[in-house]
């Protein structure tokens, strides 16, 4: 899958058509800042194994998208999932962005 994404964040268009073509690919956060206001910096894929949830960012220092954590179904919960992106989004990008999530419903992004 990490072979398959660009060099480079993903659009919201781009991140949607891959939503649209597996279910399985969630865009979790976008980042505010630079020339698109908002760009797609974490998925998660789950159950692309069975019983595995796969976390993946989009890492400048390494050029790329990188898989940041992975969960089994057991130890998954959402709580869980929200603290590590949040944490490795920190690590990576500091305060250099403005971190939101896609409000799925509205088809928005929460910056909050």
């Amino acid at each position: 899958m990490i072979d398959a994404l660009p060099d480079r964040p993903l659009t919201d268009d781009e991140a949607e058509h891959l939503k649209r073509q597996d279910g399985r690919i969630v865009p979790l956060s976008v980042l505010k800042g630079g020339d698109d206001p908002y760009v797609i910096y974490t998925l998660a894929i789950y159950r692309d194994d069975p019983g595995r949830v796969h976390l993946l960012g989009y890492a400048e220092t390494e050029g790329g998208w990188v898989q940041f954590d992975a969960f089994d179904d057991d130890e998954w919960t959402v709580e869980r999932q929200e603290s590590r992106v949040q944490e490795w989004v920190e690590e990576q990008y500091a305060d250099e962005f403005e971190q939101g999530v896609l409000d799925e419903a509205s088809g928005t992004v929460d910056m909050g």
